[in-house]
């Protein structure tokens, strides 16, 4: 009975991996077939978020659209949700995608003043991002890329995520922790605030006043010269760098 047992769960697991489900990691693996989607978009939208992974990649047009490349059968599971102006690129239910030939998303936009990367998602902006006032999230391993030409720009990095930025800014507020950081050397800005803490990193480059907050082995490195500096750190552990 006992070997009967053993025969019937070891029928049961081969089958489970055989159909691309890797049973100790919930993952599914693509079929190495990469097929092209067309997806409609339900509604307008102002803001992208990737997750779980995928690879996001934006490009400024006058219609918006929605393209995935990606192992057929991922598609079940890569989602492209617009709600309350949001778009949501992630996959069903969280799930997890392992080994595939492709999981790429591309979208076309209209105008954008929020991008967001989370969960190992790598998002990547193609062309100049121009807004009044733009935000950069991302979190959770994840990786951002994007040339800005903004008024007020608002950056925000942390669980080891990266965020990497050029372009123009008048006005910059960042904020990095746990371990994340903030590629912004080839940002040129006038004005910036920087918060960084959890050994995170932030890198600006300034030309008229900077204000720094860094602890528990945060640390800020700019370049330029601004005409003030401001260091809020106090005694903390961060440290302040001029390069």
């Amino acid at each position: 009975m006992k070997t009967l047992k053993i025969i019937l769960f070891t029928l049961a697991a081969t089958t489970l991996v055989s159909c691309n489900f890797d049973v100790m990691f919930g993952q599914t693996h693509g079929n190495g077939t990469v097929t092209t989607e067309d997806r409609a978009v339900t509604e307008d939208f102002n803001k992208v978020k990737g997750s779980a992974g995928l690879d996001v990649f934006l490009t400024k047009g006058n219609t918006a659209s929605i393209r995935v490349e990606a192992d057929e059968n991922l598609h079940e599971i890569i989602e492209t949700d617009v709600y309350n102006g949001k778009l949501h690129v992630k996959t069903a239910d969280n799930h997890n995608i392992g080994k595939a030939k492709s999981k790429k998303v591309f979208v076309t936009y209209v105008s954008l003043d929020e991008v967001g990367a989370s969960s190992g998602a790598d998002v990547i902006v193609n062309g100049v991002l121009e807004a009044e006032n733009l935000t950069l999230d991302a979190s959770s391993g994840a990786d951002l890329e994007v040339e800005v030409f903004a008024k007020k720009l608002y950056l925000d990095c942390s669980s080891g995520a990266d965020i990497k930025v050029s372009g123009r800014a008048s006005d910059l507020t960042a904020d990095a922790s746990s371990g994340s950081e903030i590629k912004a050397k080839d940002l040129m800005v006038v004005n910036c605030k920087a918060e960084v803490s959890s050994g995170a990193d932030i890198t600006v480059h300034v030309k008229e006043s900077l204000e720094v907050d860094a602890s528990s082995g945060g640390d800020v490195k700019y370049y330029g010269n601004p005409t003030a500096v401001k260091n809020n750190s106090g005694k903390s552990s961060g440290s302040v760098r001029k390069m």
